[in-house]
C-alpha cells in the first residue's frame, strides 16, 4: 500500500502562501462579523481577533518578501496621483 503522505510535500514558499491566504480570509471574515455584530462585547472580541489576524497577515507577507517569494513593485507616480485624486473626490462627496 502506498503511503499517501509521502507524495505530499509543501515547501516553505507554498506553506507561507497558504498561511497568507488563510490570514487574508480571516481578516475578511472578521470584517464581515464586525459589521453584523451589535453587542459591544461581541464587537470588542471580533476587533481583537481582527487586529491579531491583520498583524499575522503582515508578518507572513513580510516573511515572504524577505525570502523573495512575493514580489512588490511600486506603482508609477502618475497612478498614485490618480488614485489620490479619485479618493479625494469620493471623500468630499461623503462629507
Amino acid at each position: 500500500m502506498n503511503n499517501y503522505k509521502a507524495d505530499i510535500t509543501l515547501n516553505e514558499k507554498d506553506s507561507l502562501q497558504d498561511m497568507l491566504n488563510l490570514e487574508k480570509s480571516l481578516v475578511k471574515i472578521y470584517s464581515t462579523a464586525m459589521t453584523e455584530g451589535v453587542s459591544n462585547g461581541f464587537r470588542t472580541l471580533i476587533r481583537e481577533h481582527w487586529n491579531e489576524a491583520t498583524d499575522d497577515q503582515i508578518k507572513v507577507f513580510f516573511e515572504m518578501t524577505e525570502h523573495g517569494y512575493y514580489q512588490v513593485e511600486s506603482a508609477p507616480e502618475e497612478t498614485l496621483n490618480e488614485q489620490k485624486t479619485k479618493f479625494s473626490k469620493v471623500k468630499s462627496q461623503l462629507s
